[in-house]
């Protein structure tokens, strides 16, 4: 057995293979610690990005919310105008109250499984006073319409606001991996930092 096995290394060197060595030992320390540093940069990055576009995305969000919520109120008030100045005057006022009461629950921030029902039955006592009130076909239409469009409204408000539930749970996941993620960057770019500079004095010496 030689000397060098019995050792396992710890044989005596000479500076020049000791300075070597400890070159060796800092560029193969560099290459694993900017790998690692570039991969976790990259997806650091890619998350702010998400964050920031998330952020961006639920501030329309907020603003279509309050245009949806404008226009479903102002379809029923619409709906409103056309019962006092159309239908109201040709019915009695038990019919005309029960209509006014249907539009008032309508109105409501109530969801769209109960806003389809409550408008079906709306539009089944609408549609019997119409016919005794002969009212035109036209304003039966219109308001048909206008209620279809508030129910539509409504339903794009609520499919809104499932969004922002999945993108609230999504942006706490990021905003975790963000917080875990910063600490372990930050102390990679100091390894980094620190083997460079270990090894620019290790390669002076090895000239």
């Amino acid at each position: 057995m030689n000397e060098s096995s019995e050792n396992t290394g710890i044989r005596t060197s000479t500076s020049g293979e000791l300075v070597a060595g400890v070159v060796v030992k800092h560029r193969r320390f560099l290459e694993e610690y900017r790998k690692e540093f570039e991969e976790l940069e990259s997806r650091l990055n890619e998350i702010e990005g998400e964050v920031k576009n998330s952020k961006n995305f639920r501030s329309q969000m907020l603003e279509r919310k309050e245009v949806l919520k404008e226009k479903r109120q102002q379809f029923y008030h619409q709906v409103e105008g056309l019962l006092e100045k159309e239908l109201f005057p040709k019915i009695d006022q038990m019919s005309a109250d029960k209509l006014l009461e249907d539009i008032k629950k309508l109105k409501a921030h109530i969801e769209p499984g109960e806003e389809q029902e409550l408008a079906g039955a709306f539009i089944g006592s609408f549609q019997e006073a119409s016919r005794k009130a002969d009212l035109e076909e036209s304003i039966v239409q219109q308001i048909g319409v206008k209620i279809e469009e508030a129910k539509n409204s409504n339903q794009e408000l609520k499919k809104i606001e499932e969004s922002e539930k999945q993108l609230e749970e999504s942006h706490g996941s990021k905003s975790e991996e963000l917080s875990k993620g910063k600490p372990q960057h930050k102390l990679l770019k100091n390894k980094i930092k620190s083997h460079e500079e270990a090894l620019k004095y290790w390669e002076t010496l090895a000239v």
